[in-house]
């Protein structure tokens, strides 16, 4: 343990470090730092992005800011990111040793000066490090298909970006078995961690997936929905589920603005477009508004900057462009959405009980989508060469059979918990703190 021992009984104080710079990864530790602190806790934030802060500011949290993680020449790996290349090879470019080390030392200062007692963090890597230096528990709150027991399932799949020329002409067998060692078994963060690593005497790491997980890690996943089974290094009781608006939830429904209202009752059936932060990922986003303009389906589609944008002057009168949407009340009231395969879009979809077409960017994505299709309640088109012939086919294929996509959607819905998974992780991180007071 830290230097800030607590009586067994009495709750830590949790520093919650999520990659702000993503929204699926900001919500889910804002929800459950509200339940924490609602529960009696005490909780802080610190950041390394500016861009989705205002979600933990919003509910009262207080956000220590150290400096962002933008690596060497982040334009361009973010041009190179938006050109198709793979994540994880994205990423091992961002985090250079002085990065890392920068980013190490800003955190342990940091957390010894609000005296947290717990580091919760999301997609912050460098914790791996911080945390550890301090001996205080690290918990890594994170999707279930990115994970070792997932990984090691007969469920993935090849991502798309690690196809090539060669690895395409293999039987598609063969090729997931490939995908799956891969998974498991890169060192692309690997030498550059542990360098700093050794600097502070922290174990060294083997793989990727060992910079990535914590002491303990929660998955933020209805387990049936993966297919998989839970093991001793994962158990069930840290599938804490999905942290999006349930069904069974019974708080008001989100207001939908009355321009939103009134482009819902022209005749005819209606889509939703909602691609998070993949709407500036290649040109896929002015693709699919292009190919819905010339249809007659009704269309509310999600563009964050619509401002500095000339889509509206691309569109016809069946595309509505919002800033921003109430995602889980709309999807009770369109017929279809089509979006990207983030972790918490590809849930509100499913407890929405609507069917979707998917386009994953990333490698988690395309495991969300697959467990989608599997249900019967979507269908997965690629990112790449993506044009309005298989964008129109995709669609009709789902209207055309749409009471079986859509029985699909809603015994997928009804199959899925109704537990708040926030109020189970509040109770597995007491019972991992208590367990390291016993140590």
């Amino acid at each position: 343990m830290g230097s800030y021992h607590m009586t067994p009984g009495e709750k830590p104080r949790i520093g919650f470090f999520p990659a702000f710079a993503s929204m699926g990864e900001t919500i889910p530790l804002v929800k459950i730092a509200k339940a924490y602190v609602d529960s009696g806790g005490k909780a802080i934030f610190f950041s390394h992005s500016r861009e989705f802060e205002y979600l933990a500011e919003e509910k009262g949290f207080t956000v220590v800011r150290l400096k962002p993680l933008l690596g060497k020449n982040p334009e361009e790996t973010s041009q190179l990111y938006k050109n198709g290349m793979p994540f994880e090879k994205v990423l091992a470019r961002r985090f250079d040793r002085e990065t890392i080390e920068n980013a190490v030392q800003e955190e342990i200062e940091a957390f010894k000066a609000t005296k947290v007692e717990m580091i919760v963090s999301a997609f912050t890597f460098t914790c791996s490090i911080s945390a550890r230096v301090l001996r205080i528990p690290l918990v890594v709150v994170t999707s279930g298909v990115a994970i070792p027991l997932y990984y090691e399932s007969s469920n993935v799949t090849i991502p798309e970006e690690y196809e090539n020329f060669f690895i395409r002409l293999l039987p598609r067998s063969l090729k997931n078995r490939i995908a799956k060692w891969y998974l498991l078994h890169n060192k692309l963060l690997v030498r550059e961690f542990n360098k700093v690593a050794s600097h502070y005497h922290v174990a060294p790491f083997r793989y990727t997936l060992d910079v990535l997980l914590g002491d303990h890690t929660l998955m933020c996943d209805d387990i049936n929905f993966l297919g998989i089974q839970p093991s001793k290094e994962f158990p069930l009781e840290n599938f804490i589920g999905p942290l999006v608006p349930r069904n069974s939830d019974e708080k008001q429904p989100s207001k939908i603005d009355a321009d939103i209202e009134h482009h819902l009752q022209r005749p005819g059936r209606s889509i939703v477009l909602a691609m998070g932060s993949a709407y500036n990922y290649g040109n896929l986003f002015p693709v699919l508004i292009e190919t819905l303009s010339n249809t007659d389906y009704n269309v509310i589609a999600v563009y964050k900057d619509i401002q500095n944008s000339d889509l509206r002057t691309k569109t016809r009168e069946n595309i509505l462009l919002k800033e921003f949407i109430p995602l889980d009340t709309i999807l009770k009231k369109v017929d279809l959405a089509i979006t990207h395969g983030g972790r918490g879009t590809i849930y509100t979809v499913a407890y929405a009980g609507k069917p979707a077409i998917c386009i994953p960017i990333i490698a988690e994505q395309q495991f969300n989508i697959d467990n989608l299709v599997r249900a019967g309640a979507g269908i997965c088109l690629s990112k790449k060469n993506l044009d309005p012939k298989k964008i129109l086919k995709a669609i009709d294929t789902i209207f055309d059979n749409y009471t079986m996509f859509l029985e699909n959607s809603r015994r997928l819905s009804k199959r899925l918990s109704g537990e708040a998974g926030e109020e189970k992780a509040v109770q597995r991180l007491l019972e991992i703190y208590q367990s390291y007071l016993k140590k």
